[in-house]
């Protein structure tokens, strides 16, 4: 079973190897995955088009510095011939390049979970050659729609290291929790010499790069191993070739289940590998025995997997059939048929055949064949029942049994649909098209006029190196000016806007890449979300192409940028792109209207130069309708209106099927041509950098059904000398096909899209100007002044998605949390906010902790303590602040579902309305009185996790106690007292101020470690937060809360901050840690915290949530200085002043990071941006805890600073919400800022007591102004 092919079909070949359990494909592009079980170990997506995933060896020559890649990807230059085939048991690759041959065998151990891959490396040459041998895969370990699903995440649980004896890799993933069993995973190589070894993928790569020309073969690899991140292995060896010489280099790859036995494996690279090649070549034969299959019949088979596993569209429900059963979906859907029950009663079906004899047969045996290679497949034969057998995996049903809709869905969910005779495999998508050579350099770049222009270009305050605010700060301008010799100046990481009204949104980096969601920004996305801040690929993209020249290049700085400068400014709402390249200027602005579902992308191009221009501008998206593409690109359905508009739906999207999804190109009287197919619009092996149709004179204009769905656009443009032209493309969703045209058609109106920007722009500038300050801390008042509010509005409150997490749900702790730094410039979203999550609570009182909104209402029912509590937390609040009492008239309904059962800590499910209600007063009660709980220590019970999630087993058993929740629980009765005591509730004043004293008293006895507070105790007693502990000796939260909640007695409180300066805060590294030391070998099991490495997230990094509670500890406790300067120093804007702290940050300056990591090598790196909860919290502390800013039942400003001594003064303008404004200026003529000494209105002096202010509030629309002196 040989076969031997050129370059182009390789795709066909494709072989999968395994002994059950250990498997590995590999395609004839070098392409493919390997896993154990249901554990992938490399990573692998299985798009048919790009096909860019897989295990990949990297040949380069040590002296002339030319290198290629052994398989046709990833790819490389001076290729003379490749070849590929296969055997029973392994399979092989051939590459002859530069004057080397180079012969992969691969095999799978029968006995053992290891791999070998034996390379045969020739010198064709008559020159002694100098060759280095790299090999390169990312680190998995994980189920694969479990690490699809948040790649970002899964991979900081993943530890490398090197063993020094034997040279080897490895890689584990850290338990979650106590008992959860996890592989290590091991690489190792023999041959030639040790030349190096790299596992931090960020390294290899480089940012900015992906595997075709990765950093990582620019020189040395950087021996990078630890808690690195973003795993991958790569291994390379250096072997001297005289002339005619050859020589073999080995490498293996497995898992198993211990680091010892993970090492034990290597010994598969005893004998070159060739026993294990020999044994695996004995048992591929008597599997193909077993099976009953000949040598053509396993080749067909072996090739068939392959194209099952990719999707490829000749072997799933063809187009024609896949329309008929869209439709079918969708009309049972209108109608509300329910499944029938012979549909109901079938597990998933990934086989479905209308048999012929010789059909079922092969396919019976295929079936068996692949099992045996660890590919297990469920069939469907249709027929007349008792004409087959029944067997485990094997159904045979009569199709007359099946609604025409459940037929339908089956077929469109299957990987092989056979109805007329098995598959030809002869053409894998996308291989009849043409890629286009790399994107011609821009002529005029680094020229002296570019030069001029970067002169020209306004300064920026704080700039970095890589970017900095506008003079007024409400835009963040990124330059990536362009280098000969470094390409364009990145930033380590993506620089993101995240850009939505309440029901759409879309997310877009400094290279012009992200993704575009409609209604559920986790479950609906209209383009792929790809989570990769290293190479950030595009799902969207722009071309622009000179027709003359054929050159073609982005306006935007991805993918095919240009050889010249690009500016992005990220600005509230919106995101333009500037850009000057080929003798045109390209200005490209994107954002979301105010209401309207859709996205916006205006294009403008300018001809600079003195002759006219035919230019074609493309647009590509990649549609997904659904929350991956393997998941639901498939059942996408495309369609092309007759008005020009490109129309999406997705049969099988659940309850968002009804989505119609709209493209469109607005271009006035322009050519316009469109492609909903991918494969065409990218090709085989193809990428956004270099697609296919930019090879071609048009699109080709395909729609339909079975389908690899996008939406691409080619307006074709004269452009004479010094004109302009303006393109707009729109991307949205509606839930009618009227709807859709009818919104495109109000958008090609003149005039229109102007508008739409105008009005966006507007309200953003209204919304985040509601409070502005003006400070002696510059990096402060940026956040204040904006971007916090947006960022908390923008993307924690509406989008709820950002690159790093993509959540989709609302949090019951979460958004009640942000509405309330909302009080000051919209009130009504807070007082909107506590009414939803008074609606998600059940009738035992406890609650969702989050759920997907309208029109899932699906969410997570646990046993976290806390949640409940912010909603009589934030209620008052919300009362305190605004005086409106009548909230807790309003009336929301209780829900009911199943109780969890012993032992479950959580389920997801749909709850549904129990039938009765209760006023926002009787939610808020029902909270607090399920959570007076007391465990041994008096303390409440922690459950499955307080406000920390990580720590999710502390109190799993039902006995472990919460130190925070008392100090939290403790502040909530202090605050909820007073509403009681409006209410009359008499019986809850008692029980509620009882238990708040007995809980006082519990906190300082138990609570207390001597020198600081105690975090926890486990079911076990053992404490957590303690000098005695072994890890998280010491909390931040504890100590901050202690303060907050006024239960610490004055001698304590200095004694809690002053641990907490010791030990949390370090002003060289510019963090305040949650804990320290991390977790990491404790015996105790404190739940997924210690899963994660240490340094990360919750686990001995800065959560900064918790770090703006530090800072409003601080001052509440009258250390203003302090307060002050930890406000700053944990500002993103202190974190990036320049080049150096940019390349230890990272990540944007100009939104707050959720983490910034604690241990070494990642000390000081930003974590996760954009969708924290710090946003909202940092907005408050400063403007209340710092600034002392606070309004008194909608009444009264209230006036009590906590700022330094030096600070000679700061001003405060207030935007009321209903209208009018009041200017506020404190000076501190003396420098002693302890109290306020005076205060005037209008000029009229304002009784100032106990150091405070109170400043009537008039709703009188008109301008006021305060001045207030400190002493």
């Amino acid at each position: 079973m040989s076969i031997a092919m050129t370059t182009t079909p390789l795709m066909r070949h494709a072989q999968l190897l395994s002994n059950g359990r250990f498997t590995t494909l590999l395609t004839g592009a070098g392409t493919g995955f390997s896993r154990v079980g249901e554990t992938m170990l490399s990573r692998w997506s299985g798009d048919r088009i790009e096909d860019a995933e897989g295990y990949f060896f990297y040949l380069r020559d040590a002296v002339s510095g030319r290198q290629w890649s052994l398989g046709l990807r990833p790819g490389g230059d001076g290729v003379d011939r490749r070849d590929a085939g296969g055997d029973a048991g392994s399979c092989w690759i051939d590459v002859t390049a530069n004057g080397i041959q180079a012969r992969m065998e691969v095999a799978v151990d029968p006995r053992r979970d290891v791999e070998v891959r034996s390379i045969l490396i020739r010198n064709l040459s008559e020159r002694e050659r100098h060759i280095e041998l790299t090999s390169y895969l990312e680190v998995v370990l994980n189920r694969q729609a479990d690490e699809a699903a948040h790649p970002a995440f899964s991979k900081l649980f993943v530890q490398t290291e090197r063993d020094a004896a034997s040279g080897a890799l490895l890689a584990r993933r850290r338990p979650r929790g106590e008992g959860e069993a996890g592989l290590w995973m091991v690489h190792a190589a023999s041959g030639g010499v040790d030349a190096g070894f790299e596992t931090d993928r960020a390294r290899f790569i480089g940012r900015g790069r992906d595997p075709r020309a990765p950093k990582g073969m620019d020189g040395a690899l950087s021996g990078t191993a630890g808690n690195v991140l973003d795993p991958a292995f790569s291994l390379r060896r250096g072997v001297m070739l005289a002339p005619g010489g050859q020589t073999r280099v080995v490498f293996v790859l497995g898992a198993a289940g211990s680091r010892e036995q993970a090492l034990a494996l290597t010994s598969a690279l005893q004998g070159d590998g060739e026993p294990l090649l020999s044994s695996a070549r004995a048992a591929g034969q008597a599997a193909l025995q077993h099976a009953g299959l000949d040598a053509a019949q396993a080749t067909y088979c072996q090739w068939l997997a392959g194209a099952l596993l990719y999707g490829q569209s000749a072997v799933r429900i063809t187009g024609e059939n896949a329309a008929v059963a869209s439709a079918a979906v969708s009309a049972a859907a209108i109608k509300g048929d329910p499944v029938s029950v012979a549909a109901s009663s079938l597990p998933a079906i990934q086989v479905m055949v209308w048999p012929r004899g010789a059909d079922v047969d092969l396919i019976l045996r295929a079936r068996r064949y692949w099992a045996a290679l660890g590919l297990r497949l469920n069939v469907l034969l249709l027929g007349t029942e008792g004409a087959w057998t029944a067997e485990d995996g094997v159904y045979v049903r009569n199709p007359a049994d099946f609604a025409p809709a459940d037929l339908a869905r089956l077929e469109m969910h299957a990987w092989l649909v056979v109805r007329n005779g098995l598959p030809a495999l002869d053409t894998p998508d996308g291989a009849d098209t043409a890629l286009p050579a790399p994107p011609i350099a821009a002529m005029t770049a680094a020229t002296a006029s570019a030069a001029a222009a970067r002169e020209a270009r306004p300064p920026l305050r704080f700039f970095n190196g890589n970017g900095g605010f506008s003079e007024a700060g409400n835009e963040y301008v990124i330059r990536m000016d362009w280098d000969p010799r470094r390409g364009l100046n990145r930033p380590p990481l993506a620089w993101t806007n995240a850009i939505s009204n309440e029901h759409f949104g879309f997310l877009v980096s400094e290279s012009g890449a992200g993704y575009t969601w409609s209604r559920n920004s986790r479950v609906h996305r209209l383009t792929p979300w790809y989570n990769d801040p290293v190479r950030d690929p595009h799902g969207e993209a722009l071309y622009l192409r000179d027709e003359n020249s054929g050159a073609f290049w982005s306006p935007m700085p991805g993918p095919a940028p240009a050889n010249a400068d690009y500016e992005a400014i990220h600005g509230f709402g919106y995101t333009r792109f500037k850009h000057t390249s080929h003798e045109l200027e390209q200005e490209t602005v994107l954002f979301v209207p105010r209401y309207d579902p859709v996205k916006l992308i205006r294009v403008r191009v300018t001809n600079l130069g003195k002759t006219a221009r035919r230019l074609s501008l493309f647009s590509y998206q990649r549609l997904v309708l659904g929350g991956t593409p393997a998941d639901s690109s498939r059942f996408v359905v495309t369609e092309h209106d007759v008005s020009g508009v490109l129309l999406a739906h997705n049969p099988l999207a659940g309850v968002f099927a009804d989505g119609v999804t709209f493209a469109a190109a607005l271009a006035g009287d322009a050519v316009v041509h469109h492609s909903a197919d991918r494969a065409a619009f990218i090709g085989l092996h193809g990428s956004t950098a270099t697609p296919a149709a930019l090879a071609a004179p048009m699109l080709d204009g395909v729609t339909g059904a079975g389908l690899d769905p996008c939406a691409a656009f080619q307006i074709v443009h004269e452009l004479a000398p010094g004109a302009t032209m303006e393109c707009v493309f729109l991307l949205g969703e509606t839930v009618e096909r009227q709807a859709a045209l009818d919104l495109v058609g109000r958008y090609r109106a003149e005039g229109a899209v102007r508008k739409a920007y105008e009005e966006i722009t507007a309200f953003w500038r209204h919304t985040v100007d509601a409070v502005q300050v003006k400070t002696p801390a510059a990096a402060v008042d940026m956040m204040l002044n904006g971007w916090l509010a947006y960022q908390n509005l923008g993307c924690r409150i509406w989008g709820r998605s950002a690159f790093y997490q993509s959540g989709g749900a609302l949090g019951y702790r979460d958004q009640l949390q942000d509405s309330s730094a909302m009080i000051y410039a919209r009130p009504d979203i807070t007082r909107q906010q506590i009414r939803i999550h008074a609606a998600h609570q059940f009738v035992e009182g406890d609650v969702l902790h989050w759920w997907h909104t309208e029109p899932m209402e699906q969410g997570l029912r646990t046993r976290f303590s806390d949640d409940l509590l912010w909603l009589p937390y934030i209620t008052a609040f919300y009362i305190k602040n605004t005086g409106d009492w009548s909230v807790l008239d309003e009336v929301e309904p209780f829900l009911k579902a199943p109780l969890l059962a012993d032992g479950e800590d959580e389920v997801y499910l749909k709850p549904e309305l129990s039938g009765t209600s209760g006023d926002v007063y009787e939610h808020c009660c029902r909270a607090l009185d399920r959570s007076l709980t007391q465990g041994e220590h008096g303390l409440p019970l922690m459950g499955t996790g307080d406000w920390n999630d990580g720590m999710n087993r502390v109190g799993r058993e039902g006995r472990g106690e919460s130190v925070w929740m008392g100090f939290f629980l403790s502040r909530i009765i202090k605050d909820f007292l007073p509403i009681c005591e409006r209410r009359g509730d008499q019986a809850r004043i008692v029980s509620y101020g009882a238990y708040r004293d007995h809980l006082d008293d519990a906190l300082n006895a138990d609570g207390w470690d001597g020198e600081w507070y105690r975090r926890a105790f486990y079911d076990n007693g053992a404490v957590i937060g303690s000098r005695d502990s072994d890890e998280c000796q010491i909390d931040a939260l504890a100590q901050a809360w202690a303060v907050i909640s006024e239960v610490a007695p004055a001698e304590r409180v200095n004694q809690a901050l002053d641990a907490m300066e010791q030990r949390l805060i370090s002003e060289e590294e510019g963090l305040i840690r949650l804990l320290t030391p991390a977790f990491v070998n404790t015996p105790n099991d404190p739940g997924y915290i210690k899963g994660y490495v240490a340094g990360v997230r919750e686990n001995g990094g800065q959560y900064t949530h918790a770090a703006c509670w530090a800072v409003r500890a601080m001052a509440e406790a009258g250390r203003r200085e302090r307060a002050a300067r930890l406000l700053e120093m944990i500002s993103p804007v202190s974190h990036a002043l320049d080049p150096a702290a940019v390349s230890i940050y990272q990540v944007e300056p100009y939104v707050i990071a959720a983490d910034i990591y604690g241990e070494a090598p990642h000390i000081g790196r930003g974590g996760w941006t954009w969708y924290t909860g710090s946003s909202g919290w940092m907005f408050r502390v400063g403007l209340e805890s710092v600034l002392g800013f606070t309004i008194e039942e909608g009444r009264h400003i209230v006036l009590a600073p906590r700022v330094p001594d030096d600070w000679p003064e700061f001003s405060i303008h207030y935007n009321l919400p209903q209208g009018g404004a009041y200017d506020i200026v404190v000076r501190n003529p003396r420098r002693h800022s302890s109290a306020v000494v005076s205060a005037t209105l209008d000029g009229s002096p304002v009784p100032v007591d106990g150091g405070v202010a109170r400043i009537p509030l008039w709703h009188d629309g008109a301008a006021h102004r305060v001045e207030v002196v400190l002493g």
